[in-house]
């Protein structure tokens, strides 16, 4: 399996479809286009003087695109990547393979990225075909439907945006003659399009189908696999592919020691039932023994004193157990009123926010830069102006940057974490160490400009900022 195999949602299953297809786009699209190249090739040869008519012939015969894209992206699913001489084999199938209930009687159908996974993999027909459909469906048909849409309206927009981004390379005088032409084939005239415009439209719809047709089909396996995963526990069935795997050698083991032990030479012939139970009942084990004991009489001062010394050990041990059952009881009670005291802080709102504070360790690396004070020279501003001399502009203002988190965090307990990002730390700034906002927003600015923008501050203001620079000893302000 090159895919995870689990229950997913609907619209997760359909990202599985959708990340399918990204991982072998080229390879689908040029498996698209193999499959629909005659088709247009013969539909051009027929309509070349209707351009709009080829493009619906061409729109009519999709499938056999889509079949293309499906039986690659199914079998690659399994490890199975087919070359380009499996891919010319099976264009025939996915041509004439149900052909009249495919491109007349269903190709309307909303449902198609679903069932033509049941009809081209599974290769059910007729009764058996309606009954998986229906059973696969059952899961809900409502994001196929909502696929279904998302494929036309996706196929006319990119289209039009195609087409309108060709406009921008005519001339004027010809972009404007074709909006000409498009305002009267709004009227009626759809046939009389000039040549070149019908063709831009074909082409850009063309290029709008086959990119669409090649993801919806991706995101129709992955619904399709998904509803076999969820009914049919595709996932529990790969587990214990894997198991039988790691099982192989120690199953081979026992198969080896039965072999051997079906060819050793046969025990002796074994006794009739009959002797061998009367034998093993015969045995000693299961003798049945009978010891009557005399009881004495019991007389009335022995019977008295007998139940007094019981009745004096049973108050004993009763008397033991509840002592027992009090004292772990006590000791339960204590404990937990042990807990109550030794962690009252937790109930203090104030308190635990204010604990929790003095126990959370200073950053150390933030935005991938050290800024552990023992990293940093004791005279940061005049490090960061010597390398600037050098010309290592951008090392010198990150030093300068860093060096003025490094002492925000340790001398002024600004709370600045790993994952803060520049905004964040200028927010922190302002709100828990105001005095130095403005200086630290003017150095977050030109260290972005140079980190960001490859634009490095004047000579002049690197040298305001190291003199500027408001944190002169190490660990305060």
């Amino acid at each position: 399996m090159t895919a995870e195999l689990r229950p997913r949602s609907d619209w997760e299953a359909v990202d599985l479809g959708l990340a399918l297809a990204r991982r072998d786009f080229w390879r689908l699209f040029g498996c698209w286009w193999l499959g629909m190249l005659p088709v247009v090739l013969v539909c051009f040869a027929l309509l070349r003087d209707s351009p709009v008519l080829l493009l619906l012939a061409c729109w009519w015969l999709v499938p056999v695109g889509s079949r293309m894209v499906l039986f690659v992206v199914s079998r690659h699913l399994f490890g199975e990547l087919p070359g380009w001489k499996s891919v010319f084999r099976e264009w025939p199938r996915a041509f004439y393979r149900r052909f009249f209930f495919r491109f007349l009687w269903a190709r309307f159908s909303p449902w198609r990225p679903l069932t033509m996974a049941v009809e081209d993999l599974e290769g059910l027909r007729g009764k058996d075909y309606e009954q998986r459909v229906r059973l696969l469906l059952r899961r809900g048909d409502a994001t196929v439907v909502a696929l279904a849409m998302w494929r036309i309206g996706l196929s006319f927009w990119l289209a039009a945006s195609i087409f309108g981004t060709g406009l921008l390379f005519l001339p004027s005088q010809t972009a404007d003659e074709w909006w000409v032409a498009l305002a009267v084939w709004g009227d009626g005239g759809w046939l009389e399009l000039p040549a070149t415009l019908g063709w831009a439209i074909t082409i850009s719809c063309l290029l709008s189908m086959s990119l669409v047709d090649v993801f919806s089909t991706g995101a129709g396996f992955g619904i399709y696999v998904n509803h076999r995963t969820w009914i049919e526990g595709w996932d529990v069935e790969l587990a214990l592919r894997r198991l039988a795997n790691r099982l192989r050698g120690t199953t081979a083991a026992v198969f080896t020691a039965v072999c051997v032990w079906l060819a050793a030479p046969a025990a002796e012939a074994a006794a009739p039932p009959k002797e061998m139970i009367e034998s093993v009942k015969s045995h000693e084990d299961f003798i049945v023994h009978k010891v009557e004991v005399p009881q004495p009489k019991p007389s009335k001062s022995g019977s008295s004193s007998s139940s007094s010394g019981g009745g004096g050990d049973l108050g004993f041990v009763g008397a033991l157990a509840q002592f027992l059952m009090y004292a772990v009881l006590g000791a339960a009670i204590g404990f937990i009123v042990w807990l109550l005291w030794r962690y009252r802080h937790v109930f203090n709102r104030k308190g635990f926010s204010e604990s929790d504070k003095r126990s959370r360790a200073p950053a150390r690396v933030v935005m991938g830069m050290d800024v552990a004070p023992e990293s940093l020279p004791m005279d940061i501003p005049t490090a960061a102006m010597e390398l600037w001399r050098v010309g290592r502009r951008q090392e010198a203002l990150g030093l300068l940057y860093r060096g003025s988190i490094s002492r925000l965090i340790a001398g002024n307990g600004v709370e600045i974490a790993e994952s803060d990002t520049e905004s964040d730390c200028m927010r922190r700034v302002e709100a828990e160490a105001a005095p130095h906002a403005g200086y630290f927003s003017g150095l977050t600015e030109a260290w972005m400009r140079l980190a960001y923008g490859r634009t490095a501050p004047a000579d002049e203001a690197m040298a305001n900022l190291c003199a500027g620079w408001p944190f002169r000893e190490r660990g305060g302000a």
